[in-house]
């Protein structure tokens, strides 16, 4: 009797393991892509839809209004802007980067809308897509970029 149910025990263990390993392996990383309904940060989502196609089955990916107040709890817990920022995307909490030697935070405007105003951000999608294809370029702590002031810049529509 011992034997089975030593037996029935170390099967059950193994059943157990397998289990819990495929669950670990199909739990996908995170994006939350933050964004307004304004026409600048639209067209930024729109290009950042298009690259998150080829990952949309590797990641769960979760869009936010950043307008809209049932949001504020997820902005303050991953440390974004408390006041005025047009567009962001985070990556399992993460939105801060080493890309090339370079840090880049994914929050405010990308490179492409350089010239919208004061909310350009020193990021790329292709800086963007490098993360998407490893993860570990991100850094454990969240840096939020520092907005330059420039008195002929124009303020952005956001």
């Amino acid at each position: 009797m011992k034997k089975s149910s030593i037996l029935f025990f170390l099967i059950l263990v193994l059943v157990m393991m397998i289990l819990s390993n495929n669950l670990l392996a199909n739990d996908k990383v995170t994006i939350s892509i933050f964004y307004k309904n304004k026409k600048p940060s639209e067209q930024v989502l729109e290009k950042i839809n298009q690259l998150l196609e080829q990952f949309k089955d590797s990641y769960q990916i979760n869009y936010y209004l950043i307008e809209d107040q049932k949001n504020m709890d997820i902005i303050t817990q991953f440390g974004l802007p408390s006041t005025h920022f047009p567009f962001s995307v985070v990556i399992n909490g993460k939105f801060t980067a080493n890309i090339d030697d370079k840090v880049v935070s994914f929050v405010h405007f990308p490179l492409f809308m350089k010239g919208i105003g004061r909310h350009e951000g020193n990021w790329s999608i292709a800086d963007l897509e490098k993360v998407f294809y490893d993860n570990s370029l991100l850094l454990e702590e969240n840096i939020l970029p520092t907005l330059e002031e420039d008195s002929n810049s124009s303020e952005c529509e956001e």
